[in-house]
């Protein structure tokens, strides 16, 4: 029997350590998005507050199912669309920050919770008050899956009292009707 060639066993090396070398960030959607929520509520800042879910970033960072949930969403928004429109924002709250009023975002930190969740922490009550009803970090667990080759988020859940909450998607789903 032939001895096996070094380049040969370093080739099939490179094969079996590629799949996981080529593994996306699953982080990077959900860093975007909370970082953009972040600037937002940056009052250190005279930049305009930028637009989450805008349409590049609906594009780019979130599932073809999350998209069209949002968009069926926002021919049912909260509030009368401008003058001339037809469509509105879907929310009447910063999904991200889980609230209308809220603080600078302080200690944001994600954790890739493996099989496609990520969660992020960060605090932004603390200008409100102080106590420990302050210190309470808001958290979102995202569920993050790989679609056409990118990683995009499908959805996310707000932690309330320790316990998952109600999907973002399923809430937008059905507020568009589907």
């Amino acid at each position: 029997m032939k001895p096996l060639s070094a380049a040969f066993v370093l080739g099939l090396f490179f094969v079996s350590v590629a799949p996981s070398a080529a593994t996306a960030d699953m982080k990077a959607p959900v860093r975007e998005i909370i970082e953009a929520a972040a600037r937002s509520w940056d009052n250190t800042t005279d930049e305009p507050a930028e637009d989450v879910f805008s349409v590049d970033r609906l594009e780019r960072l979130f599932s073809e199912d999350f998209v069209e949930a949002f968009e069926a969403a926002s021919k049912n928004p909260p509030f009368d669309p401008p003058e001339g429109e037809t469509t509105g924002y879907p929310f009447d709250y910063d999904p991200i920050a889980q609230g209308q009023d809220g603080c600078p975002f302080e200690n944001i930190h994600l954790e890739d919770d493996g099989e496609g969740q990520v969660t992020a922490f960060f605090n932004n009550r603390r200008c409100m008050g102080e106590g420990p009803d302050y210190e309470v970090e808001t958290v979102l667990i995202f569920e993050v899956v790989e679609e056409d080759g990118r990683t995009v988020i499908d959805d996310f859940y707000p932690v309330v009292d320790g316990q998952s909450g109600s999907s973002i998607k399923r809430d937008l789903k059905l507020q568009g009707g589907l």
